[in-house]
């Protein structure tokens, strides 16, 4: 589920204060994004590549 932004206090499933973090499904909470209550979803961080092995001097 994606995380939005609170823009202004709300009362959800429990009050969400401005600067909070929330977790919803986005067709639940598009008329709060559309009312400019949430901010739009965050995009979802890209995983840190895998750091790749280096070759000793002595391998060949």
């Amino acid at each position: 589920m994606p995380t939005y932004t609170v823009l202004r206090q709300h009362l959800g499933e429990r009050m969400y204060l401005e600067g909070e973090m929330r977790e919803a499904a986005e067709a639940e909470v598009a008329h709060l994004i559309a009312a400019g209550v949430l901010g739009a979803p965050d995009p979802e961080p890209e995983p840190a590549p895998k750091p790749r092995r280096t070759r000793k001097a002595g391998d060949a």
